[in-house]
């Protein structure tokens, strides 16, 4: 398909995984653009108020012709739509990053429970960045409305479902080779990368502190907050946006550690793979999808210290599994830009199409 599409992509919550999946599109993308966007804060302040503030700006701005409408999961879509009427005409796809829906078996009531539900019965197509996150945002979304009796009546699962498909954000390999173009490193084994978002601070620190005491010596790198980590943990840190940096320390280190439990995606897992660290990560979440089933022996772990700390020695004392590269080579060739976001494009084309 060939056509052209005026796009607007609105992102409440622009920063870290949002940001570099909305770069990565708009960029390789063949359809134009216009992306109006939020600073990556107060993701619960997103899901309230963010509907309000584009309407404003879209009354104070008009952004010309629209023929699809592109959000993220971090704002009331229905209610933007209650106050753009004219947005409610428009094709709309909503990429569900994460969910902010409440825990399966959750009792408490909070403000924002049902947004991420509402947005998504609004949309006109729903994308999830993987199988588990599609998956388990469905599970919760079931759960939800066991709660609600209004809800049981008419429930909006099955539609959800219907109009549900998975499209892995895209990632620009270039970037891996281009960051380390005239810069000489040398990978160490024993230097660990870690992603701090989201991850289990409790059972780094517990882990690292248990390393120490066998007298285990290691690099550690680290990007994200870090004032729930020890203060005695000795780390270099990196900016949350600093990329080039990031893919720098992905390539000196040997290990890419994930202590996030039920994560939907993991940018920084990718990358790792196309730089060849070895990732160690979770038995759960997307890691079970994202990580070929040949490696999850040596690259998942059990959530405890014990299993954390075992998979980390394991890697230091016994030899490599040979046969990495072929191994993860489907995983980095679908989610490799230009594949990516041609899929991305072709679908969006297929939507102005379908609700023309």
């Amino acid at each position: 398909m060939s056509s052209q599409l005026d796009i607007l992509a609105l992102e409440p919550f622009h920063g870290g995984p949002r940001r570099q999946m909305l770069e990565t599109l708009t960029r390789c993308s063949r359809h134009r653009w216009t992306v109006l966007k939020l600073p990556a804060r107060r993701i619960e302040r997103r899901l309230t108020a963010a509907a309000h503030w584009f309407a404003e700006q879209l009354s104070r701005h008009p952004v010309g012709k629209i023929d699809l409408l592109f959000v993220s999961e971090a704002m009331n879509l229905a209610d933007l739509f209650r106050l753009v009427p004219a947005l409610a005409k428009k094709p709309t796809v909503v990429y569900f990053h994460s969910n902010q829906l409440p825990e399966i078996g959750v009792r408490t009531e909070g403000p924002s429970d049902l947004v991420n539900l509402n947005t998504a019965a609004a949309a006109t197509e729903i994308w999830f960045n993987s199988i588990y996150h599609l998956k388990r945002f469905v599970g919760k979304a079931a759960a939800l409305v066991e709660r609600y009796p209004d809800l049981q009546t008419r429930s909006p699962i099955p539609d959800i479902l219907a109009k549900s498909r998975v499209m892995h954000p895209p990632m620009d390999m270039t970037k891996l080779h281009e960051a380390m173009d005239g810069y000489q490193i040398t990978r160490r084994k024993r230097t660990i990368f870690l992603d701090t978002n989201d991850a289990h601070a409790a059972l780094i620190n517990t882990a690292f502190r248990t390393l120490d005491r066998r007298g285990e010596s290691y690099t550690l790198i680290t990007t994200g907050p870090d004032d729930e980590l020890s203060a005695d943990l000795p780390r270099r840190t990196i900016g949350d946006r600093d990329d080039i940096g990031q893919i720098r320390a992905l390539h000196e280190a040997g290990v890419m550690l994930s202590a996030k439990f039920d994560a939907p995606d993991d940018l920084h897992v990718i990358r790792a793979l196309g730089a060849s660290a070895w990732p160690i990560v979770p038995a759960s979440g997307v890691y079970m999808e994202m990580i070929p089933e040949r490696l999850h022996e040596s690259c998942l772990y059990e959530a405890s210290v014990d299993g954390l700390v075992a998979k980390l020695l394991d890697f230091w004392h016994l030899d490599r599994p040979d046969g990495y590269q072929q191994l993860v080579a489907p995983l980095l060739h679908d989610r490799e830009s230009a594949i990516a976001c041609r899929a991305m494009d072709d679908r969006l084309a297929e939507l102005k199409a379908l609700n023309h």
